[in-house]
């Protein structure tokens, strides 16, 4: 890498940098006064101090998922900047009269645009699913506390609900459990426990809850066959443990829950057959999306430098005005498939993969109006 391809990584890397604070430290502004009096309720008596340091710790956890939402955004813009600085302050025309072509100074700025989508990645499967939990906790808490959406096991029709639901402790507060007749039980059935926790799979366990004090005893349950398959007593016959591929994260906003997996546990929440078909669908969708975006954070970086350095132009101010609105226009065309797919017009990984095509196809287009 030459002194000028490090020049330009620098500068491109310098603006995304400002531009994430500069943004970032708008929305903390605008939440904190709009938010402020819960920061001070749920800081109680430790004052003025532990209400600066809960705001700290709460806008700190939630930087990640901010740099998630608007990282794609500012990599287009970075882009636009640099190459805008380069023809504003006439730094363009010497390397375009050494026989250097326009096309050679995007390497740098497309590695720096493809560290950042790692950066992005590494963000969507490593962080954010660690920090799912207080991503959707309210503001100056840890504890995440939630109603609980009555939610049915498809492959064994267990029926679960509760009271509340902690995410931290994998948790359901004042828990029920519906067992189905005469799959499981030979009467009508309802194990109520005033404490169910998630147990993940082991090697000879299945994933299920284990019920806390449960009520009536496992002596009591008129189990079938398959429901000793299914429903196992503890060693003290206090506690019952359920095996259902349910997990916590579907007992809640189900319709947004799984935004904070990793690919890996979203791959495996389609694969489980526990879920309805509408919920499926929309992780599938999810799931496409999430493969196209570092595929189009790179063809918008295509069409953008064009269109900054575009040939023959009347001014730069022109340039980036004709940039973003084509920009504007392929993000419309990105949501007008999402509508089709709503509608039935396409399938949901058409609506996915019809904006990489046509902004790629538009990307092959105009790379031959760059300034040479």
């Amino acid at each position: 890498m030459t002194l000028f391809d490090r020049y330009l990584l620098k500068r491109f890397l310098y603006v995304f940098a400002i531009g994430f604070v500069a943004t970032y430290g708008l929305y903390i502004v605008f939440d904190a006064f709009s938010n402020a009096d819960d920061f001070q309720e749920r800081a109680g008596s430790s004052g003025n101090f532990g209400m600066l340091l809960s705001m700290a710790e709460h806008y700190f956890v939630h930087a990640f998922a901010f740099f998630d939402l608007v990282g794609a955004i500012l990599i287009v813009l970075a882009v636009m900047a640099v190459f805008a600085l380069l023809q504003r302050q006439s730094e363009l025309y010497p390397v375009l009269s050494a026989g250097i072509p326009t096309w050679r100074l995007a390497v740098p700025v497309l590695v720096g645009s493809m560290g950042v989508i790692l950066a992005l990645t590494v963000n969507q499967e490593l962080v954010i699913p660690r920090l799912a939990d207080r991503l959707q906790a309210p503001r100056g808490t840890h504890q995440t506390a939630l109603d609980v959406q009555t939610t049915r096991d498809l492959v064994r029709n267990i029926q679960i609900t509760g009271s509340q639901l902690l995410l931290d402790g994998r948790e359901i507060h004042n828990a029920e459990f519906l067992l189905p007749v005469p799959a499981l039980v030979s009467e009508p059935t309802t194990l109520r426990s005033r404490s169910a926790i998630q147990v993940a799979a082991g090697e000879k366990r299945p994933a299920g809850w284990l019920l806390k004090d449960v009520e009536p005893s496992f002596e009591s349950l008129s189990l079938t066959d398959d429901g000793r398959q299914c429903v196992f007593s503890s060693p003290d016959g206090k506690d019952v443990f359920v095996a259902t591929d349910v997990t916590v994260d579907q007992l809640y906003n189900r319709s947004a829950s799984y935004k904070y997996l990793s690919t890996a546990s979203l791959v495996r929440r389609i694969q489980n057959p526990v879920l309805g078909r509408a919920s499926i669908r929309s992780q599938k969708k999810h799931l496409h999306e999430r493969l196209t975006k570092p595929l189009l954070i790179l063809i918008s970086v295509l069409v953008t430098i064009p269109l900054t350095l575009r040939r023959e132009s009347r001014s730069l101010l022109m340039n980036m005005a004709t940039c973003t609105g084509v920009l504007g226009t392929l993000f419309l065309l990105t949501q007008s498939s999402i509508y089709l797919e709503r509608l039935g017009g396409v399938s949901f990984d058409m609506a996915a993969w019809i904006p990489v095509v046509v902004s790629g196809a538009y990307s092959a287009w105009v790379s031959g109006l760059v300034q040479t």
